[in-house]
C-alpha cells in the first residue's frame, strides 16, 4: 500500500527550489510520466469527481451548521485526485470543464483543486506536497461559508459594505482549517493567500512578492483561472485563451512572473476544454496537451 502524507506533516516548499527547476539550464528528465491514455483514465476520473462534489458539500453543510470538518473523506478524494493526476491529467482536467454558476462555490473548490494538482503536477511536486497543495486547493474558500449568500450571489457590483464581509472569508477560512484535526499550514497557506498579489494589492494581509509562498502563488493564479472563466450571475466567463492572454498582462503586478509564464505552458495555449476552429475549417475540442510541445 502506498504511504499517505501524516496528519503532522508539514514540511516547506521550497518556492525558490522550484522555480531553479525552469530557469536552469540543466536538461533533465520530468519527474512524471502518464501511465494512461485519457480513455483509460477517464472512468476512474468521473468517479473522483462525483465522489469528491459529494465531499465538499459534505463539508461546506458542516461548516454552516459550525461542525468540525471531516478532513479524513477529504484527504482521501484528494489522494485519489493526486493518483488519477500523476497517472494523467488530461482526464481530471476534461472533466473541470462541468460548470454550473448556480453550484459555484462548490464546483469551484473542486475545480481549483484539480487545477492546482495539474499545475503542481507540472512544477513537479513530490506526491507527498501535491496532497498537501490538493488539500489546501479544495477547502480554500471554506470561509465563504460563513458569508451570507445573499452577498455571495448578488448579481451586480458589491458596495464598500458587502464587500467587507466577503474579503473576510480568508481570515474566517484560515480559522475554520487551523481548528480543524490534521490540516498543515502548508495547506492552509493556499486559504491564507490566494487573494494576496505579487505587488501587494491583493487582500487581506497586504503580503507581497514571493513572501506569498509557493502554495499561496499557486492558489492565487488557479482560483483567478476558475473565476475568470466561469460565468458568474454578474459577468459571463471569458474563454480559457483570452483568460491565461489576460493573466499574463498581470505579470509582476498580480502573479509570480515565472510562476504564471509555467502555468500557461502547462495549461497550453488552447487549454482541454477550449473550441478551436482548424485551419481546414473543422471545428473541434481540445481534449489532450502535447506534453513535449505544450505551446
Amino acid at each position: 500500500p502506498k504511504v499517505r502524507p501524516t496528519e503532522q506533516a508539514s514540511p516547506v516548499i521550497r518556492f525558490e527550489k522550484v522555480l531553479e527547476r525552469f530557469t536552469s539550464d540543466h536538461q533533465r528528465p520530468p519527474r512524471y510520466q502518464d501511465a494512461t491514455t485519457i480513455e483509460e483514465e477517464v472512468g476512474h476520473a468521473r468517479e473522483i469527481v462525483t465522489q469528491t462534489r459529494e465531499t465538499v458539500y459534505d463539508i461546506m453543510g458542516d461548516v454552516r451548521l459550525g461542525r468540525s470538518i471531516n478532513t479524513t473523506a477529504a484527504k482521501k478524494v484528494v489522494a485519489d485526485m493526486v493518483d488519477s493526476v500523476i497517472r494523467n491529467t488530461d482526464a481530471l482536467m476534461c472533466l473541470n470543464q462541468l460548470k454550473d454558476k448556480d453550484e459555484y462555490t462548490a464546483l469551484h473548490s473542486l475545480r481549483v483543486c484539480v487545477l492546482a494538482l495539474a499545475f503542481g503536477r507540472h512544477l513537479e511536486l513530490s506526491e507527498e506536497e501535491l496532497n498537501l497543495l490538493g488539500i489546501g486547493a479544495l477547502l480554500h474558500d471554506i470561509g465563504k461559508m460563513k458569508v451570507p449568500n445573499e452577498i455571495l450571489n448578488k448579481p451586480g457590483k458589491l458596495t464598500d459594505e458587502e464587500f467587507a464581509p466577503l474579503k473576510s472569508h480568508d481570515p474566517r477560512g484560515v480559522d475554520i482549517l487551523e481548528q480543524a484535526h490534521g490540516i498543515s499550514s502548508a495547506s492552509i497557506d493556499v486559504a491564507r493567500y490566494h487573494h494576496e498579489r505579487y505587488a501587494g494589492n491583493g487582500y487581506a494581509l497586504g503580503t507581497k512578492g514571493d513572501h506569498i509562498g509557493l502554495f499561496g502563488s499557486v492558489g492565487a493564479i488557479v482560483d483567478c483561472y476558475d473565476a475568470i472563466t466561469s460565468d458568474r450571475s454578474y459577468h459571463t466567463g471569458m474563454s480559457a485563451h483570452d483568460a491565461l492572454t489576460k493573466m499574463y498582462s498581470w505579470r509582476g503586478r498580480d502573479f509570480q512572473p515565472l510562476l504564471v509564464e509555467q502555468f500557461i505552458q502547462c495549461m497550453g495555449i488552447y487549454p482541454i476544454g477550449s473550441v478551436v476552429e482548424l485551419n481546414n475549417g473543422s471545428i473541434g475540442v481540445v481534449v489532450s496537451i502535447n506534453r513535449t510541445r505544450r505551446l
